[in-house]
């Protein structure tokens, strides 16, 4: 009898993407940003998926952000983090 063992390692690759979800005063859900942490691109959804405007981050954490139009909506930020690989902020 013959057996054949073959072991796959695969990198952890480190995301690039993550998602906040956000709420509004009473606590319902309102959708949420899909923020790319390489390119700086914020992408803003709401509680159906539907892609309700895009922005673009900024290293200080400043998001401008901005219709489906191209038209200025306002502005956000986000608290720059590092994560250890693991899915944990330090």
């Amino acid at each position: 009898m013959l057996a054949t063992v073959a072991v796959i390692e695969f990198a952890e690759a480190q995301p690039t993407e993550f998602r906040v979800d956000t709420f509004d005063a009473r606590g319902n859900r309102s959708g949420y940003f899909v923020i790319d942490t390489k390119t700086g691109r914020v992408d803003r959804y709401d509680t159906k998926s539907n892609h309700l405007g895009y922005g673009q981050a900024t290293t200080s954490g400043r998001i401008d952000l901005y219709d489906t139009k191209s038209n200025r909506t306002g502005y956000g930020t986000v608290t720059p983090f590092r994560s250890n690989g693991n899915g944990s902020k330090r």
